[in-house]
């Protein structure tokens, strides 16, 4: 056997065994897609178990990552608060969301950005691995910034999508959780 199709059998393996989040059909969430959806008078919202597939890297280590599309029915401006959003795991645990500022922050600590001057310190070699290093730290806090999920108010008729970050569950076997967005709940399950 080649070494490619090796390769491909053990990613295949490890995918298959991989968990996965799957939203649960309630009275009033409906599946569409890989989404829950509720839909309200005043506003529709859908949520997504999602992966992260762009720099940094690791954030699915740490983070659950979900998509989220809030719909404004209304022709008023729907304020959106941060705390609107929590998650509750199968013990009644309760974890907040974390906004982009915080992932940024938790990723890259408070020494975000450096200083370009600093490269002139070090010989053409040392110079391009840091410049790589730079380049994929701003990648990653662009990413987050610019596809975290905005807590800004709707405008009427518009609606906002974009990823929202709750701290990581420890991954069990059918084990089921909850997302609220004020009083709507959402239940997700954890498959094998």
């Amino acid at each position: 056997m080649s070494k490619s199709i090796i390769i491909l059998l053990i990613l295949l393996l490890f995918t298959a065994c991989a968990p996965k989040i799957l939203p649960v059909r309630s009275h009033n969430v409906k599946i569409q897609e890989n989404y829950a959806v509720i839909t309200h008078k005043d506003y529709n919202i859908a949520i997504e178990p999602s992966s992260w597939n762009d720099p940094p890297s690791n954030l699915e280590s740490y983070f659950m990552v979900f998509y989220v599309i809030l719909r404004n029915k209304t022709n008023q401006k729907m304020p959106i608060d941060k705390d609107a959003f929590v998650m509750i795991d199968d013990k009644g645990e309760q974890y907040p969301i974390f906004g982009p500022q915080q992932m940024v922050k938790i990723m890259y600590g408070d020494n975000q950005y450096f200083d370009l001057n600093y490269f002139m310190n070090f010989d053409e070699k040392e110079n391009e691995n840091l410049k790589e290093e730079y380049e994929t730290r701003l990648d990653g806090i662009r990413n987050i910034m610019m596809k975290a999920f905005q807590f800004d108010p709707i405008r009427p008729q518009a609606q906002q999508s974009g990823y929202l970050f709750f701290e990581r569950l420890e991954f069990k076997k059918q084990a089921l959780f909850k997302i609220y967005y004020n009083d709507d709940v959402m239940e997700f399950v954890i498959t094998k």
